[in-house]
């Protein structure tokens, strides 16, 4: 299912390649729907439209058309990403000395695996990345550096 102005674009190409003269066109176009103008026509009654065409001879080679909200869709930045960027924020503050992902490791060690023993739980995290699929561990991460960066700012206020 392609949306109305794909399925449009779509038509008015298979009426190009297959050498359709215009007033066959709108002829088709009456016949099949009743209307004369593609831009009057639903979803359904322009699918008919280029299934004809394609009766006729013409090669859709389109990619189905994934729906979206209207706007691009972009990947979303996870909690790890905006760890990072925080740390390297701070680092260039002069807040963090090391700015180096082995220094941001250690820190996330720090704080996960006390949280986690103090749970039971014996298993331990080694790096940043390892906090990808746990949303709750990656958060209390990225909150600790953002409370570490506000307490430096109200001191140097």
């Amino acid at each position: 299912m392609y949306t109305k102005p794909k399925y449009i674009q779509l038509i008015h190409i298979a009426k190009q390649k297959l050498g359709i003269d215009e007033l066959s066109y709108r002829a088709m176009l009456e016949r099949l729907t009743g209307k004369s103008s593609t831009k009057q026509m639903t979803i359904k009654e322009l699918s008919q439209v280029l299934h004809e065409l394609e009766d006729k001879g013409f090669r859709n080679t389109a990619k189905k058309a994934v729906r979206t909200t209207g706007k691009m869709r972009t990947a979303k930045p996870t909690i790890v990403d905006k760890i990072r960027v925080l740390w390297r924020a701070m680092h260039k503050q002069g807040i963090i000395r090391d700015g180096s992902d082995t220094a941001l490791d250690q820190f996330a060690r720090n704080i996960v695996n006390v949280e986690l023993a103090k749970k039971g739980n014996n298993v331990l995290i080694m790096t940043v990345a390892g906090l990808n699929g746990d949303n709750k561990l990656a958060t209390q991460v990225l909150e600790r550096l953002k409370q570490w960066q506000k307490r430096v700012e109200r001191k140097n206020g």
